[in-house]
């Protein structure tokens, strides 16, 4: 059961349901988002303290920065604090120090802080060390894992983001270069638009008010591009400067938090499509605070004839010929489809093609479904060359999402792994991660063969001599120093000139076969 302040099952719908795509996929909507709000512990806190606002959590940028706060909130009773960004985390085992973080290697992907407990200083990897601090929490302790998977993945998107903010060679530009920004000639990569040298730029400039907006490296090549949308209007009238969904080298979402960053330092918008965020998803909108901005129904004036140049619309693809107006709600009275690819509205007949999400457009080939930022979506069979097939999920993954297990040699969804202590490494599923513990202890640590199992330091095993009957004689085998201290309370085990034996002669008080030996 759901204790959640759905307005009917049609709201349940629009926020959980299953969307239903062109090859016969499907997949639910906000799968971490539902799974959080069904979380048993957390139900369970709500009913003893009649506090159910965490279960009325309305959008993934929502639970973002309803986590985090809860997070931060969870440590202000620990000893030290790690400033990561701007979040002040509480830990009782790290801190960080006048870095706050930065490595001076300026290692994007990790995060310099003091071990507390050997006074030392590390880097770890962003999100592990985020990991480590939120389980810290009583509160983060109760969150199921696809949240904390999650948040982790969420925070390191924006660490990679701040970090490359620090560093000067990345320019942001602002302009009316729309060509530009689809030519494959100034883009660094493969940005996976099929808007891309299709000349189609002209809409922005003819029909609708727009800016290109671009991040540049050191070379003058374009990393991350988007659209800025100058006059969106809500429901109420107020006008918002929003930037459309971002495209970057090699689909980076690095890059693309870095060009919102940009953006949102140098007061170019007032919100962003979110990133990660896909074609299907047109009111994926967020301040920029990150506050989501879903249930706001917004619209920009748009001067489109059908026979008129079209570039391919993400978000305000509805659109209303008559009142001249392309909205991102479907709710809202519309004639057109601008979500097309055929370079405007009386455009080829698409009955007989695929639609390629991933590629943001149609194909004559079929198509499979891929797992991409955790959102199932179709792609070209054909195109697959961003995917790693993963037996565990027994479907294509983008390939910056999976990792190798080691034990097995089947991939894995990054988030899914099964990470150990001992080894410091994940692992696909749990067998995996026992048989390399075991393989661990078998290479470094130390076996003992009355208490059959590995002890990590060799000063807690001992040598025990156990008679053998069968050999008429006594064999020396290993026991942990606690196992034999315990025999010998019992006494199930005997000292004699130094050494341990566990049966010896109660007629001579000496081991048997005590003077063969000596004579040996």
């Amino acid at each position: 059961m759901l204790y959640y302040n759905f307005i009917d099952y049609q709201d349940f719908q629009e926020k959980f349901g299953i969307v239903h795509h062109g090859n016969g996929a499907k997949n639910r909507k906000n799968k971490i988002l539902l799974a959080y709000i069904k979380n048993k512990e957390l139900l369970h806190q709500a009913r003893i303290t009649n506090d159910y606002s965490l279960l009325h959590i309305s959008s993934m940028s929502e639970l973002k920065q309803v986590m985090f706060d809860r997070i931060i909130i969870g440590g202000f009773n620990k000893k030290y604090q790690v400033q990561l960004i701007n979040y002040s985390f509480g830990s009782d085992l790290y801190q960080t120090d006048d870095y706050h973080g930065l490595c001076e290697d300026n290692d994007f992907k990790s995060v310099r802080y003091i071990n507390k407990t050997s006074g030392k200083t590390y880097k770890m990897k962003c999100g592990k060390i985020l990991r480590a601090i939120i389980l810290e929490t009583e509160f983060g302790q109760t969150l199921p894992e696809q949240v904390l998977g999650y948040l982790c993945e969420e925070f390191s998107q924006d660490w990679q983001t701040y970090v490359m903010g620090t560093l000067p060679k990345n320019q942001l530009v602002v302009s009316d270069e729309f060509q530009k920004i689809y030519s494959s000639d100034c883009c660094k990569g493969d940005f996976h638009s099929c808007m891309v040298n299709q000349n189609l730029h002209t809409f922005y400039r003819d029909a609708v008010d727009s800016n290109a907006a671009y991040l540049t490296d050191e070379n003058g090549m374009i990393i991350a591009r988007c659209i800025i949308y100058n006059k969106c209007y809500d429901e109420d009238g107020k006008v918002w400067r929003l930037a459309e969904r971002q495209y970057s080298s090699d689909c980076n979402d690095v890059l693309k938090r870095a060009l919102v960053d940009a953006l949102i330092r140098g007061g170019k918008i007032d919100g962003y499509k979110k990133v990660g965020a896909g074609c299907c998803d047109s009111r994926e909108f967020v301040d920029v605070n990150g506050k989501s901005l879903a249930d706001k129904q917004f619209y920009i004036d748009c001067e489109l004839e059908t026979y008129d140049t079209l570039s391919y619309q993400d978000s305000f693809k509805f659109y209303n010929y008559s009142l001249g107006r392309a909205y991102n709600h479907q709710e809202l009275p519309f004639e057109y489809n601008l979500d097309t690819t055929d370079g405007s509205i009386d455009g080829n007949d698409e009955d007989d093609e695929n639609y390629d999400e991933y590629h943001d457009c149609y194909t004559e080939n079929d198509t499979v479904t891929v797992l991409y930022d955790g959102r199932e979506m179709s792609c070209d069979e054909n195109q697959l060359d961003d995917f790693t097939w993963c037996e565990v999920a027994d479907m294509y993954v983008y390939t910056p999402e999976t990792a190798y297990c080691k034990i097995c040699g089947n991939n894995y969804i990054n988030e899914d792994g099964i990470y150990s202590e001992l080894t410091d490494e994940y692992y696909c599923c749990k067998d995996c991660k026992e048989t390399a513990e075991k393989e661990f202890k078998e290479e470094n640590w130390f076996w003992s063969e009355i208490d059959h199992q590995y002890f990590e330091n060799e000063d807690e095993i001992t040598e025990i001599y156990k008679l053998n009957k069968e050999i008429k004689d006594y064999e020396a085998l290993t026991v942990s120093k606690k196992t034999l201290e315990e025999m010998l309370e019992r006494k199930e085990a005997f000292v004699f000139e130094g050494d341990v034996y566990d049966k010896i002669n109660k007629k001579t008080g000496k081991p048997f076969f005590y003077y063969r030996r000596m004579a040996a």
